[in-house]
């Protein structure tokens, strides 16, 4: 065997401490980079929800008003026409506030759950109040609503003295004419018990109901209540009974 002279050992020493060095470099290196790495990471994000706190029914009403697309989607009146409607009913007609609601809001409540077939329940969801109360609320209003019908939906002049313009060139083929019939369905919901009867041939659940203008096109007579599968004629006799029902004058037949 040969004796590892001085000069070798010194050489693999050297090797050897190279190699350590170099690693201890790399590990070091490493180390920073994981450091590094650690203070660039950003945290993961919480989508923390946010719950806007309801508003109160009159304050909803206040903000369709303010807002011309929203007011017509949801009470189907431009808002200057909402007012308008609303100063007329509480004017003459008895629409007023009570303990439940201001009379702004109860008009609000009632054009909206008419105009897109709300139930007392998304009522309920909507302006948070008793269900008893809505029917309340819903009846001011629609008796207010009646009252002003019937002022309105009528002949300007029940003895139709004056023959309109319109039909001075067809004289006399048109006297005793006082305006146009038509009728139309309009959907409905009502009670299971009756629904069989409200059933169309299409199968939607309407009421027929029976319409009369005068030749500017004011609506003199409306008749709702009928149900949905009763036939034209039915309707018409049934109206021709009602008080209000337009008729021509004396000496021309219906």
């Amino acid at each position: 065997m040969h004796a590892v002279s001085s000069m070798e050992r010194s050489d693999e020493e050297s090797e050897n401490s190279s190699e350590n060095s170099f690693n201890e470099i790399i590990t070091a290196t490493m180390a920073g980079g994981y450091a590094m790495m650690s203070m660039m990471m950003v945290p993961p994000q919480v989508n923390y929800v946010y719950h806007q706190p309801d508003i109160t029914g009159r304050q909803w009403v206040d903000n369709l008003l303010a807002n011309r697309r929203r007011c017509f989607v949801n009470f189907h009146k431009q808002p200057e026409n909402f007012q308008r409607l609303h100063a007329i009913l509480s004017r003459g007609f008895g629409l007023a506030s009570t303990r439940e609601a201001e009379s702004i809001e109860a008009l609000g409540m009632f054009l909206w759950a008419a105009g897109t077939a709300q139930s007392q329940r998304q009522m309920h969801e909507r302006f948070r109040r008793g269900l008893g109360t809505y029917s309340k609320i819903f009846a001011l209003v629609l008796n207010a609503m009646v009252r002003f019908a019937n002022d309105v939906i009528r002949p300007k002049d029940y003895t139709y003295s004056v023959v309109p313009q319109e039909l001075l060139e067809y004289t006399p083929f048109f006297y005793g004419c006082i305006g146009a019939i038509d009728g139309t369905h309009i959907d409905v919901v009502v009670d299971e018990a009756v629904c069989e009867d409200f059933i169309i041939r299409k199968g939607r659940t309407t009421q027929n109901v029976i319409i009369v203008c005068d030749f500017n096109m004011r609506f003199t007579y409306i008749g709702a209540g009928t149900e949905g599968s009763a036939h034209d004629m039915r309707v018409i006799k049934t109206t021709w009974a009602n008080p209000t029902y337009p008729h021509p004058p004396s000496g021309f037949s219906t």
